[in-house]
């Protein structure tokens, strides 16, 4: 296949070459879902890393006013990567705040030069160039300025409003003077502006300099883009808003094949058979055994500024390095997953666990999140969960591979309490392995999950208020009872402790509600979150743009 159309990503992490967060997923699966409609797909971003530390091969060495840049190429599932490294883009720390400036200003000079010397180096010039979150702003500008005469097609996608405000300086400094005059389109109209002008209409804030300056504003859902999005960039950029849905790799049978490939030894023998366990038992083994004993370096902390303080917790049920005790006893479990953010609302768990153990005693939380910088706080707020109920309450903090999807196989319900929340890919993850979902009404999770309250037996979860702690505990109190009941039989029981309506009738009518609810929620994902589906929106937009489409919807 001989593609017709290039397309490049621009974005600060990738999967599988650096991943921090959800972002990480997201450029890499569009771009093969791409090539598979017959894209020619680069993805640069910076390696985060020494020189050939990825893997790369070596491709290009820039010597900038900034510093030297090295250029290295890999490549996976069609895609071809393009890791910018040296100077301060080697810092392995991705988002720290005291090396940002220097790395967006590096990747931004060093993306040009690229560019500029594209057939040298064997790379094909982009038809379009889709820019990803705030940290892209810069190259988008400086790639627009260098390239006026071999134009290619802009996007600019946001993940988070994180409503950055740039540095007017670093522009000059990448080559790009504030009184470059330029077209810019808003609304249907075109704008003849200086960056100068564009700096003073967006207040400097990244996302809304973004929005003026690529062809196209994408985000991640119509949630976000009505209730978050446009209110904060402007509802004049309607016309040239998009969504394109993230999406999710994931599928029950894989994990489930992934599971048994790393565990399946050591569950036959707790279980006591050989093949077709029930969740109940993958449950049980999960939480008597195998959260206490995760492989050697797990859980890894990639920032070393807040490892230490990891590490340092040794109070039962903590063992130090990271480990924990596991539990002596079996019940319903709830997890969550993610970074450990305010945005994330784990804080509001304080509250909601014991309220929900004051009437279902023998429920299960396991936490496994990413600890942060600046979210110190709330490690020890988690620590201290755990301390006070060691029969309820573990936390791993950081990355542990060897139980991350085995924990979504045992898990009965999945929460996400997020203040705000984009998309929500791991809401996606845990729908995907049969995990109904307590999430809060934001963003894009009120898209993925279908509320029992409106839907019933179609449904996926329960929808809750953000920021309200009490309805949160109400409503895993009542899902955990809920599919406790249904895993064991006892309705009458369960039943008992159970408030919301709609889940007792259905448990009162289908003795198996809650594998109903399960087969709801892997079906969603299969039919609606695939990274195919979501590239060919991507694709639509491209060729929209190629073939001079218009801004109104």
């Amino acid at each position: 296949m001989n593609p017709d159309r290039t397309v490049l990503m621009v974005a600060f992490e990738a999967t599988p070459f650096v991943k921090v967060g959800g972002l990480a997923e997201v450029p890499s699966n569009l771009a093969k879902e791409l090539v598979a409609l017959g894209w020619r797909a680069y993805l640069a971003l910076p390696s985060h890393a020494p020189p050939g530390r990825r893997g790369e091969e070596p491709v290009a060495r820039f010597a900038t006013p900034l510093g030297e840049v090295f250029v290295g190429r890999a490549s996976w599932g069609g895609v071809t990567y393009l890791l910018f490294s040296g100077s301060a883009l080697s810092d392995e720390r991705v988002y720290a705040g005291e090396v940002m400036d220097q790395k967006v200003k590096l990747f931004s000079y060093g993306l040009s030069l690229l560019l500029l010397n594209a057939e040298k180096y064997g790379v094909v010039f982009p038809d379009v160039i889709h820019f990803h979150d705030w940290h892209s702003v810069y190259a988008l500008v400086k790639v627009k300025h260098d390239f006026q005469q071999r134009k290619a097609r802009t996007l600019f996608h946001v993940h988070l409003l994180v409503k950055k405000h740039v540095d007017p300086s670093i522009f000059e400094q990448l080559g790009v003077p504030l009184g470059w005059r330029h077209e810019v389109r808003v609304n249907g109209r075109s704008m003849d502006l200086t960056l100068g002008d564009v700096l003073r209409v967006s207040g400097g804030i990244a996302e809304k300099i973004g929005a003026l300056e690529a062809d196209r504003l994408v985000t991640v859902s119509e949630s976000y883009l009505l209730d978050d999005v446009l209110p904060f960039v402007g509802g004049e950029f309607r016309g040239k808003s998009r969504v394109i849905y993230n999406a999710t790799t994931w599928s029950l049978r894989g994990a489930l094949e992934e599971v048994l490939g790393k565990h399946g030894q050591r569950l036959r023998s707790f279980a006591g058979r050989s093949e077709g366990f029930r969740r109940t038992e993958i449950r049980k083994y999960f939480l008597l055994r195998a959260l206490g004993e995760l492989e050697e370096g797990e859980p890894e902390v990639p920032d070393e500024r807040i490892k230490k303080l990891v590490y340092d917790l040794a109070d039962p049920p903590m063992r130090g390095q990271g480990k924990v005790e596991p539990f002596m006893f079996d019940g319903p479990l709830a997890i969550t997953t993610g970074r450990l953010a305010r945005q994330k609302g784990f804080d509001l768990m304080v509250e909601a666990v014991p309220r929900v153990l004051r009437e279902l005693g023998e429920a299960k939380f396991v936490f496994l999140v990413l600890p942060v910088w600046g979210g110190e706080d709330y490690v020890y707020q988690l620590a201290d969960l755990q301390r006070e109920y060691p029969e309820n309450v573990r936390a791993v903090f950081g990355v542990a591979p060897s139980i991350y999807k085995l924990a979504h196989l045992a898990s009965d319900v999945f929460f996400a309490p997020s203040r705000w929340e984009p998309f929500g890919i791991m809401a996606l993850e845990a729908m995907s392995t049969g995990n109904p979902l307590v999430a809060s009404r934001t963003g894009g999770l009120k898209e993925i999950v279908l509320d029992v309250n409106v839907y019933a037996e179609r449904g996926t979860g329960i929808l809750v208020r953000p920021d309200d702690p009490y309805e949160l505990a109400e409503a895993l109190r009542d899902l955990l009872a809920f599919m406790e009941a249904s895993n064991t039989g006892r309705i009458e029981w369960y039943a008992g402790k159970i408030e919301n309506k709609t889940l007792r009738r259905m448990l009162e009518e289908y003795p198996d509600a809650g594998e109903i609810l399960r087969k709801n929620c892997v079906d969603r994902v299969e039919k609606h979150f695939s990274w195919a589906a979501s590239a060919r929106t991507a694709d639509s937009i491209y060729r929209e743009l190629l073939e001079g489409g218009q801004e109104t919807l």
